[in-house]
């Protein structure tokens, strides 16, 4: 059987009356809409080339609408901390396979890794794309917490850097939903690229734009610097705050990532050369 994710994120009304209070924490839905548009093939998703739009991604993007169990909002502003945690979840979730919690509050996170085994989930994801999305405590204390009841983990800081290494139902994911660390294959004619195929996209739906931008293009490093345009056309929403972890900011590693990914491909083309 096809595999069923389930989405949780802010999108809510706010918990609170007073949103004036220093207390609250407020969270935002603008990357959880932007993937599920990728995965719906939604024709909002990309507006960089404006009215040069030619539609790049219809035949190559399917619809998976249907391989969505649901998707739960929960509060945009809410207090500093949760005493009753169970006042915004519900008692159980939807059956799916895969369980995708993106910038949610740490006190709600914490209890969806038994609610997700529950439904039958078989792992959790918890994309970053903002360093306050996910502290690097309550990261470990999660991983922890999952590998207790026996549910696969991943954080990967942006989502763009999941990769299936280590895993079997995330693995499975990426290679039905097409989306993790991106890869793409070029097909190359007299030095020139004449096709770009996207195996796997980034998950806000970049790389088909990217792909796009290709095409026609000599197949050697100059692509790197039409990419990193690209990423700043369509463009990419990971935060340029500078990250503990990286000492950089999560928006240039999505960048890297990219340029990386590239440079791979370029290589293996000079190495059948």
């Amino acid at each position: 059987m096809p595999l069923k994710i389930y989405i949780i994120s802010a999108g809510a009304a706010p918990a609170v009356t007073n949103i004036e209070s220093n207390y609250l924490l407020k969270f935002d839905e603008g990357y959880a809409q932007r993937f599920i548009k990728h995965l719906k093939n939604d024709d909002s998703l990309c507006t960089a080339c404006g009215e040069d739009c030619i539609s790049c991604r219809d035949g190559m993007v399917e619809d998976l609408s249907d391989r969505i169990a649901g998707h739960l909002k929960l509060p945009l502003i809410i207090d500093q901390f949760i005493d009753e945690p169970e006042d915004f979840l519900p008692d159980e979730l939807p059956a799916h396979d895969i369980t995708i919690a993106i910038n949610i509050h740490s006190d709600l996170l914490f209890e969806i890794p038994n609610l997700a085994v529950k439904a039958g989930s078989k792992a959790l994801i918890t994309p970053v794309e903002d360093p306050d999305w996910l502290e690097s405590w309550t990261k470990g204390k999660l991983e922890e917490k999952c590998k207790e009841i026996g549910l696969e983990f991943a954080a990967p800081k942006p989502f763009c850097d999941l990769t299936g290494d280590g895993y079997i139902h995330i693995k499975r994911f990426i290679e039905e939903f097409k989306v993790g660390r991106p890869e793409v294959k070029l097909d190359i004619g007299d030095g020139v690229i004449k096709h770009t195929e996207v195996v796997t996209s980034a998950p806000c739906g970049a790389t088909y734009y990217l792909a796009h931008t290709f095409e026609g293009l000599k197949a050697d490093e100059s692509i790197l610097e039409v990419a990193c345009k690209g990423l700043s056309s369509y463009p990419c929403t990971a935060s340029t705050k500078v990250d503990p972890e990286f000492k950089d900011s999560i928006t240039h590693k999505s960048n890297y990532i990219m340029m990386d990914v590239l440079r791979e491909v370029l290589k293996l083309l000079e190495e059948k050369l």
